[in-house]
């Protein structure tokens, strides 16, 4: 099975049909080829980076609507942000990263990809200025930490009708349903989607929730 076909038929079986693949593949291509220079991931092999890399982070594509402003906190090699981009080039996407090497080698993907609507920064999602509060349709999070942390870290960007995308291994309901019951007042739970990977069978969770917002209190 070529690299075109393996993507083809990931993306099927996670119900994405007429996926243009040349910008996929050209993705494939870099993280392959800075990965032997760059400690960028440790999965390196092209159909792991397929199957492991672009198809999973495209499991979380029918949470995010057309036209949204996504930051993808923690973004690594640009997981799940720039798939979501390349898929949907509607999308304003904001990748977050603290490593500098990591940092290059997405602005390199950047300008080798075209991709003029992703928009990169080189800073941890807590340093983030303060201007960018309430800014952002979806927060996306993908192997960043414990759901505490996903949350403190995302949640205060999202704007008022926003919502997080968290991707989860097989524990995630585990995760959510702690967090839950140690903070039942500050998140409202929207979606829960589990899922096998194609062609690894690894278990995925994925998390949509959205911040509880009350009234402020008016003095009488």
């Amino acid at each position: 099975m070529t690299n075109e076909q393996l993507l083809r038929e990931g993306a099927e079986q996670i119900g994405i049909k007429d996926l243009r693949t040349d910008l996929f593949l050209s993705y494939v291509d870099l993280l392959r080829k800075w990965g032997k220079r760059v400690n960028l991931t440790s999965v390196l092999t092209d159909r792991e980076i397929i199957i492991k890399h672009l198809i999973d982070s495209l499991t979380v594509a029918e949470f995010v609507p057309p036209g949204s402003r996504v930051l993808d906190v923690g973004t690594g090699a640009g997981f799940p942000g720039i798939p979501l981009s390349i898929y949907d080039s509607s999308l304003r996407v904001t990748l977050v990263e603290s490593v500098g090497k990591k940092v290059a080698f997405l602005k390199h993907a950047k300008r080798s990809l075209g991709l003029s609507s992703v928009d990169i920064h080189h800073a941890r999602a807590e340093d983030l200025t303060k201007g960018m509060n309430r800014s952002f349709d979806r927060v996306t999070s993908r192997a960043v930490g414990s759901m505490d942390a996903v949350i403190a870290l995302g949640a205060p960007y999202l704007d008022i009708e926003g919502e997080m995308v968290i991707m989860k291994g097989p524990r995630g309901k585990d995760e959510w349903e702690d967090y839950a019951n140690r903070y039942p007042e500050d998140m409202e739970l929207l979606f829960t989607k589990e899922l096998k990977l194609p062609f690894s069978g690894e278990n995925r969770v994925i998390i949509v929730t959205k911040p509880v917002y009350r009234p402020m209190e008016t003095k009488a």
